[in-house]
């Protein structure tokens, strides 16, 4: 993400109100902008369209399918974004543009063939089964492979370093969205249809306008379509750190859907409201925390990178042990400066949030319950920075175990939690993002203590090939 370092360079350069407050909307454009754009327009479109005066068991089926759309897309696609993420940016250090655009398709081609796999059986269940309108189902079906399409461009509209774009896509196609759910529903379709064909054609608008600027930055095509596939073998550990994460982040949801006061539509959509509302409102209550991390670890901790990778490169022993010292002591103040700044922004949010929540209508259970998890989520997205340090460091392993340990620890954790009382909830939360949280930080320590060994004998500086090996000769006179 160097891309945000530099344009958040030049907007600090000035020690200004304006250009902070400047810097501030840009981080924030750039990180959670288009997450809050979506959900911006939902809410638009459930109060233009008047979602409360549908029956009960539609609202349902609708909240249950964006809701599951939403959640398994983003499983889908986050163990392909961490490799070829990677495999992008080797391929831009070692200028081979060409092969990017083949690695899009199979990609995009991988992804759409696992939510096949895993979508397809369930929209079947859904029609046949649940009793869903075909017409319904099977746009549901295009909603979510349409969103995998969109998650997984992103990661290669990230490597133009053009941030601004994504969020200028999303608002044009919510944009689209919400007019055409309005006039869906004015030409006869049901709200909850109207709806979801609307966000079906905006994301369907966002992922065409996604491709269409691919093909037109990376516009040489090796048509190499197989180089990409062999990262996958060679950074498995990236694919199982993504993927683990993220289900990590849901599968406490996952585990009260077992509870008895559980839900279940069309025979098929299960889900708990109460603790699905609270997560969500304790997500966005600690969301600050990767804007924040984001500015200081783009317009900070990227340079005093780049000086010890330079002193590595080119200076002597003592200039690159200066170099070690200087980036871990900003890596160290960083973790706590951060985790400071955040507890003071999710302890004002949480006090107002607990005095508005009641008249917005998030009560009883709700209010019960988001205590516990806004303290899990505030876990939650610091461990995750401590992963980006370890990336940083390519520390692959140290990565893959943290969030091994976070998905396993939440697992447990919440069958633990989910027999004491509501208030207690997210505490299987907690303390899995607590124990993965301090998993990486000792980490971290740890690399400090044996970062010359790390670097100077663990990371090849030279990939390794197969191939004819070359002449022993170094020098021929003639």
């Amino acid at each position: 993400m160097a891309g945000i370092g530099f344009e958040l360079k030049s907007i600090f350069k000035e020690d200004s109100i304006s250009r902070i407050a400047g810097g501030i909307v840009y981080s924030t454009l750039v990180t959670v902008g288009p997450t809050v754009i979506v959900i911006a327009t939902i809410m638009a479109l459930y109060l233009t369209l008047g979602l409360v005066s549908v029956p009960y068991a539609e609202r349902e089926l609708l909240s249950s399918t964006i809701l599951y759309v939403f959640i398994f897309s983003l499983l889908t696609t986050s163990a392909f974004n961490g490799v070829m993420s990677r495999y992008i940016a080797d391929k831009i250090y070692e200028e081979k543009y060409e092969d990017i655009l083949p690695s899009f398709y199979t990609g995009i081609f991988l992804n759409t063939l696992v939510g096949a796999i895993f979508g397809i059986p369930f929209i079947l269940r859904v029609i046949f089964i649940g009793g869903v309108d075909p017409i319904f189902a099977f746009v549901s079906y295009c909603f979510f492979i349409v969103m995998i399409i969109t998650f997984y461009s992103m990661i290669y509209l990230s490597a133009t370093k053009d941030y601004k774009i994504i969020a200028i896509y999303y608002t044009i196609g919510m944009i689209v969205t919400f007019i055409s759910a309005n006039l869906f529903n004015k030409f006869g379709l049901s709200i909850i249809e109207a709806i979801l064909y609307g966000l079906t054609l905006g994301f369907l608008i966002i992922a065409f306008l996604e491709f269409a600027y691919m093909r037109k930055y990376f516009n040489s095509n090796s048509k190499n379509y197989k180089d990409c596939l062999h990262y996958f073998a060679d950074h498995k550990k990236i694919f199982f750190c993504n993927l683990l994460y993220t289900l990590g982040l849901y599968i406490h949801n996952f585990v009260f859907w077992t509870h008895p006061s559980h839900i279940i539509v069309a025979k098929s959509y299960v889900s708990m409201q109460s603790y699905d509302m609270a997560s969500c409102l304790a997500m966005f209550t600690n969301i600050s925390t990767i804007i924040i991390f984001t500015v200081m670890a783009e317009t900070n901790f990227h340079n005093k990178y780049q000086k010890y990778n330079e002193a590595v490169i080119g200076k002597t022993w003592k200039d690159i042990t200066v170099a070690k010292k200087s980036l871990f002591r900003l890596l160290v103040q960083q973790v706590s400066h951060l985790a400071g700044m955040q507890a003071i922004i999710t302890t004002t949010i949480f006090f107002i949030a607990i005095i508005l929540m009641p008249n917005l209508g998030f009560g009883g259970s709700v209010l019960a319950i988001y205590p516990s998890l806004v303290c899990a989520f505030f876990a939650i997205f610091l461990m995750y920075c401590n992963i980006i340090y370890m990336f940083y460091f390519n520390d692959n392993t140290g990565a893959m175990y943290t969030s091994i340990i976070f998905c396993v620890c939440v697992l447990l954790g919440s069958i633990f939690s989910i027999r004491l009382s509501e208030s207690l909830y997210g505490l299987g939360a907690f303390i899995g993002a607590f124990i993965g949280w301090s998993f990486s930080f000792y980490r971290i320590k740890y690399m400090e203590k044996h970062f010359d060994e790390h670097i100077f004998c663990k990371t090849s500086i030279l990939r390794k090939k197969v191939g004819k090996m070359p002449e022993s000769r170094v020098y021929v006179r003639k």
